[in-house]
C-alpha cells in the first residue's frame, strides 16, 4: 500500500502530454479548462479519423459506410474525403505540433481517445473487426530537432509491449495522462449522445466506449514500463483523473495535476465566454452543453458510488428494459477497471499535493 507521501511535487517539467481520452469522461472539460492557459499548445485526436474513416482504417467497412452516410456522403464521397487521413499525416503532425512547442517554450498535449490507439489486431480479442492491415508509419523524428539521446530511446523490450500504433520512444517520452469515470455515468451518456447518429447499445460502435479496459490496458502498461526502468520520480504515475473529482473540485484537480507537470496553474482561467451551441447535431450532442457554458456547470446531484438498480430503473423508464440490461451489463463489466483505477486517481489534499499509487490495499 502506498503512502500518502509517495509522489512530491516533481522537480521536472512534463512539456509533452499525451492525454488518454475516453468518451463522456468529461475529457472536454479537461481540455477546456487547459485552453485558458497561454502555455499549452494542443493537438486534438490526430489518429481518430484515421481510425474510423480514412483508407486505413481499422473499423470493417460496414461500419465506415455507415459513418459516411450519417454524414451525408456515399461511400466513394467519403473515402475520397477522408483520403488524407492516414496514419502517416498523423504522426508527422503529432511531431510538428511537439517540435512547435519546443520551439516556442511551451507545454504540448496531444488528445486522444484511447481505443483509436490501438489496431484492429490488438482489439481483437475484445472487438473484433476482422482482419485489417496494421497502419503503416515510418517515424520521421520531426520533434527531436538532432536529439540523439531521445531519438534513440526505446521503451524496453517484451514482456512491456507498447499497445499503441505510436512509435516506441515517442510514447516513452510523454507523460501519460488518463481520465475516467464511473462507468454507470459514462455509458448511458455516450447512448444519449450517439443517438445523434444513430448508434445504439446493440451496435458494434457501443463496445469501444462501453468499456473502461482500454483505459486500464494504457495504465498498466506505463505502470509496467516505470517499473522496468526503475524510474523513482515516477512511482506514482501515471496521472489518471477521475471526470467528476474534476466537476466537485476543479481547482482542487487542476492545481494539483499543474503541479505534478511543472505548469503554473494560475494560468489557468476557471470562467471564459460562451461560444454557443453547434449547429452539427452530432457535436451539439457530444459537446453542446460545454460549448455554451462560460464556467464548470456545477450543482448536478450525482453519488460516487451509485445504486445500480437505481440508475437501470431510470434507464428502463428512459429507454426500455432490453436497453437497461444491457447497459447494466456493461457497467457490471467495467467496474473492476473504474474500481482499480479509481483507487489511483488524483486525489485533492489540503496540506499536500498527493498523487497514490494505490489508495487502498488490493
Amino acid at each position: 500500500m502506498a503512502h500518502a507521501d509517495s509522489h512530491t511535487r516533481s522537480s521536472v517539467a512534463h512539456t509533452k502530454i499525451l492525454f488518454f481520452s475516453h468518451p463522456r469522461t468529461r475529457s472536454n472539460l479537461f481540455i477546456r479548462l487547459l485552453q485558458t492557459h497561454p502555455q499549452i499548445l494542443f493537438n486534438h485526436y490526430p489518429l481518430m479519423q484515421c481510425f474510423m474513416r480514412g483508407p486505413e482504417s481499422q473499423w470493417p467497412e460496414e461500419l465506415k459506410e455507415e459513418a459516411f452516410k450519417a454524414s451525408g456522403l456515399t461511400k466513394e464521397e467519403g473515402d475520397k474525403k477522408h483520403a488524407h487521413f492516414t496514419y502517416q499525416a498523423a504522426l508527422d503532425d503529432i511531431e510538428k505540433t511537439l517540435a512547435e512547442a519546443q520551439e516556442k517554450g511551451k507545454f504540448c498535449l496531444i488528445k486522444e481517445h484511447t481505443a483509436y490507439t490501438f489496431d484492429a489486431d490488438f482489439l481483437r480479442p475484445y472487438v473484433d473487426y476482422g482482419q485489417r492491415p496494421r497502419p503503416a508509419m515510418v517515424d520521421h523524428k520531426l520533434d527531436v530537432a538532432g536529439s540523439v539521446e531521445e531519438a534513440e530511446l526505446q521503451l524496453p523490450s517484451p514482456p512491456f509491449p507498447n499497445p499503441t500504433v505510436l512509435p516506441d520512444r515517442l510514447v516513452a517520452t510523454m507523460t501519460p495522462v488518463i481520465i475516467i469515470r464511473h462507468p454507470a455515468y459514462v455509458f448511458p451518456s455516450w447512448l444519449r449522445a450517439a443517438a445523434s447518429y444513430g448508434a445504439s447499445v446493440d451496435s458494434p460502435k457501443f463496445k469501444i466506449p462501453g468499456s473502461l479496459r482500454w483505459q486500464r490496458f494504457i495504465y498498466d502498461f506505463y505502470r509496467a514500463y516505470y517499473d522496468k526502468i526503475d524510474d523513482e520520480e515516477k512511482k506514482g504515475w501515471p496521472i489518471v483523473i477521475d471526470g467528476d473529482d474534476l466537476v466537485e473540485d476543479t481547482q482542487g484537480q487542476m492545481k494539483n495535476f499543474c503541479e505534478l507537470v511543472g505548469l503554473d496553474e494560475s494560468g489557468i482561467q476557471y470562467s471564459w465566454e460562451s461560444a454557443g451551441r453547434p449547429t452539427d447535431n452530432v457535436k451539439n450532442a457530444f459537446i453542446g452543453d460545454l460549448k455554451e457554458s462560460t464556467g464548470v456547470i456545477k450543482g448536478l446531484s450525482f453519488s460516487r458510488d451509485p445504486d445500480l438498480d437505481e440508475q437501470v430503473k431510470k434507464w428502463t423508464e428512459e429507454w426500455d428494459q432490453d436497453i437497461a440490461g444491457k447497459l447494466r451489463e456493461a457497467v457490471i463489466s467495467s467496474l473492476e477497471d473504474y474500481q482499480y483505477l479509481r483507487a489511483r486517481c488524483l486525489q485533492t489534499s489540503p496540506d499536500t499535493l498527493i498523487m497514490l499509487g494505490i489508495r487502498k490495499s488490493d
